[in-house]
């Protein structure tokens, strides 16, 4: 009884804690799902069609990822071709 008790937010909070070498310790799938949704729907109002969810999420995903030396290099030389 007292399990049923424990909020969803918080048993998806500690995973991290309890199963590291999960990747998606932190999500929130709730909120990925509505996110996901929400994007779907934008991109179908600017015309875009067929707008794959598993592109999206990788797409999410690939920003909790740290940059590589390589990828700061690039961005730096994009940036200063712009000024």
């Amino acid at each position: 009884m007292a399990w049923e008790e424990i909020p969803v937010s918080c048993t998806k909070g500690v995973w991290h804690e309890m199963w590291p070498s999960n990747k998606n310790y932190g999500t929130n799938c709730d909120s990925l799902d509505i996110l996901i949704k929400e994007i779907s729907e934008i991109a179908e109002e600017v015309g875009l069609e067929n707008v794959d969810p598993v592109g999206i999420t990788e797409v999410l995903e690939s920003h909790s990822q740290p940059l590589s030396n390589e990828e700061l290099y690039d961005m730096t030389q994009q940036l200063t071709e712009l000024q």
